[in-house]
C-alpha cells in the first residue's frame, strides 16, 4: 500500500524550523510512515537539503512556496522570514483542501514575525482556521496516550475570566471528543478542569466554575458527552492519568502545557481539531536560541509526522 503524501511546512526560517523538517524527513521513522512534501522558500531549503539527492532517492518531495533574496538574521523574528513561513502555510492548505496530500505539518512560526508580516493572528490556529473557513476549532495537545484541549488559548492571565464563555467551554469540548471520536476512540470519557484553585470552593476562590463552567457541564451531559468532572486542575490531571481517560479539558494554556512538558516534553503534538483535514505541530516554538546550531532535537517533530499518518 502506498504511503501517504503529508506536506511538511519549514515554519520560520530563522529559527530551527528547517533544521528540524531536515532531520526528521531524513529519519527512518518517518521514511517508513510517510512520503514527505517539503514546502518552503527554495532559498531556505537549498540550503537544508541536497534536493537532487532526496528527489533521486525518493525521500522528499519539494514545493516552492516562494523564492526571496532578501537576507534575514537567524535567531531573530523579522517580516521577511514571517513572509516565508506564511506563503508555505498558505500552499500546505491549499495542497490539503485540493487533497494532493493527505495531512499537514508545521514546523514552529513566530508570533513576532507574523506580526512584522502583517498577519493579523497570533498563530498557526487561527491562520488556519482563516483560510479554512473554519468557525469551530480548537488547539488540541496530544502527547502520547493523553488528549487534552484548551478552552482559551494565547491570553494574557488577566484577561482569561472576562474571555471565559459557557458555550466556548462546550463548543471546545465537542470538537475535540468529536476529533477522538474519529481519530482515536470511540465515546471518550472527558474529565473537565476548574479555572480557579479548588475549584472556587464554592465561591470563595472565583465563581467563574459556578457561573461559566458548570452550565457548560450540564449542556455536554445534556448532548450525551461522556463527561466527568467539574474537577480542580490538579485532581483532574491526577485521576485523567490514574483513571486512563480520553480527554482532559482544561480553561487555558498553562493548565495543558506545564503538565505536558513535565510528563514528556518530547512526544507533546500539537492538533488543530475541526480542520478539514489533519493539521499536526510539534509541541514547541522556534527556539531561535539555539538557530543555526545544529542541536535541536527532531524528535517532537517526528511525533507530530507519525500522529498526522495514524489513519492512513
Amino acid at each position: 500500500m502506498a504511503k501517504p503524501k503529508i506536506a511538511i511546512t519549514i515554519g520560520d526560517p530563522a529559527g530551527i524550523g528547517p533544521e528540524i523538517v531536515y532531520k526528521a524527513v531524513n529519519s527512518l521513522t518517518v521514511q517508513r510512515v510517510c512520503s514527505p512534501v517539503v514546502i518552503g522558500d527554495k532559498k531556505v531549503i537549498e540550503k537544508y537539503f541536497d534536493i537532487d539527492k532526496f528527489t533521486r532517492s525518493k525521500k522528499a518531495e519539494f514545493v516552492f512556496s516562494s523564492c526571496y533574496n532578501k537576507k534575514f538574521s537567524l535567531g531573530k523574528p523579522s517580516k521577511i522570514s514571517g513572509l516565508i513561513a506564511c506563503d508555505a502555510i498558505r500552499k500546505a492548505v491549499d495542497m490539503c483542501l485540493k487533497k494532493e496530500v493527505k495531512a499537514m505539518v508545521t514546523a514552529p512560526v513566530s508570533k513576532e514575525s507574523f506580526k512584522y508580516a502583517g498577519l493579523k493572528f497570533s498563530g498557526h490556529t487561527e491562520f488556519l482556521a482563516d483560510l479554512t473557513k473554519t468557525k469551530k476549532y480548537c488547539m488540541m495537545m496530544v502527547c502520547g496516550d493523553i488528549n487534552s484541549v484548551m478552552v482559551t488559548r494565547h491570553l494574557p492571565i488577566t484577561q482569561i475570566s472576562k474571555n471565559l464563555k459557557t458555550q466556548d467551554i462546550v463548543t471546545t469540548t465537542q470538537i475535540a471528543a468529536d476529533f477522538i471520536k474519529t481519530n482515536i476512540k470511540r465515546n471518550p470519557k472527558i474529565v473537565i478542569a476548574s479555572l480557579n484553585p479548588h475549584a472556587g470552593d464554592n465561591g470563595i476562590l472565583g465563581t467563574e466554575e459556578k457561573d461559566v463552567i458548570i452550565p457548560a457541564i450540564k449542556k455536554l451531559k445534556n448532548k450525551k458527552y461522556n463527561i466527568v468532572g467539574l474537577y480542580p486542575v490538579d485532581v483532574a490531571w491526577a485521576k485523567y492519568l490514574k483513571n486512563k481517560y480520553d480527554l482532559i479539558v482544561a480553561m487555558y494554556h498553562d493548565q495543558v502545557m506545564l503538565s505536558l512538558k513535565i510528563l514528556n516534553s518530547q512526544k507533546i503534538v500539537n492538533v488543530t481539531a475541526g480542520l478539514p483535514f489533519i493539521r499536526t505541530s510539534p509541541g514547541h516554538g522556534t527556539a531561535f536560541d539555539i538557530a543555526g546550531k545544529n542541536i535541536a532535537n527532531a524528535l517532537p517533530m517526528i511525533e507530530a509526522i507519525k500522529f498526522s499518518c495514524r489513519k492512513f
